[in-house]
């Protein structure tokens, strides 16, 4: 599969006026970049959509953070910017279905790092794993997003805890924050069979 990527390039009209690609002026790594944000369109296309969606903001952006705050179901961004103020971008516009799944780890630790959740409708899979950090100067929200497009239901989801528990849901409803624990406490063992 190939990886294409659509319509990325300097876009600042005051790259000219600032000299050649060496000189980077006097605050940014980056130069006069606008910052990007990649639709992902599927099968290895990825269009660059920060300006129809207003996020190719001119700060020099440093670190991106991804949650949905208004947990409406579109996902927001909060951009840390050098010398500025970070700048927090709400989602907008006709949001699909979608599934967020917040994890809390008993056996396992309590943040449910390292937690994989795998949602199944048909024969789709989608896979997300909890993680402490997820770049540099930001770390994203550690509930899980699916989106789900059209469907209204899940089929399957499936938890591989670190501890190895597995859990399995069936049926699931769109549009909805589950909280999941691990089952079982620390300390406890698997009954045995």
């Amino acid at each position: 599969m190939d990886l294409v990527v659509e319509n990325v390039g300097r876009r600042s009209e005051t790259w000219s006026e600032e000299g050649a690609p060496t000189d980077v002026g006097d605050a940014s790594l980056n130069g006069y970049e606008r910052n990007a944000l990649f639709w992902n369109r599927g099968e290895g296309r990825f269009v660059d959509v920060g300006y129809l969606t207003g996020s190719n903001r001119i700060e020099d952006g440093r670190g991106v953070a991804v949650a949905d705050f208004d947990r409406d179901g579109r996902l927001d961004l909060v951009v840390q910017n050098l010398d500025r103020p970070a700048v927090l971008l709400m989602g907008s516009g006709v949001v699909g279905n979608w599934l967020q799944v917040d994890l809390e780890g008993t056996r396992s630790n309590r943040d449910a790092v390292g937690a994989i959740a795998t949602l199944r409708i048909g024969d789709r899979r989608q896979v997300r794993q909890v993680a402490a950090g997820s770049g540099y100067l930001a770390s994203s929200s550690q509930v899980l997003h699916f989106g789900l497009g059209a469907a209204q239901t899940v089929d399957e989801l499936e938890i591989h805890w670190p501890s190895g528990v597995e859990q399995r849901f069936e049926g699931l409803r769109a549009n909805q924050r589950l909280s999941i624990a691990e089952p079982g406490r620390a300390g406890e063992h698997e009954p045995e069979s």
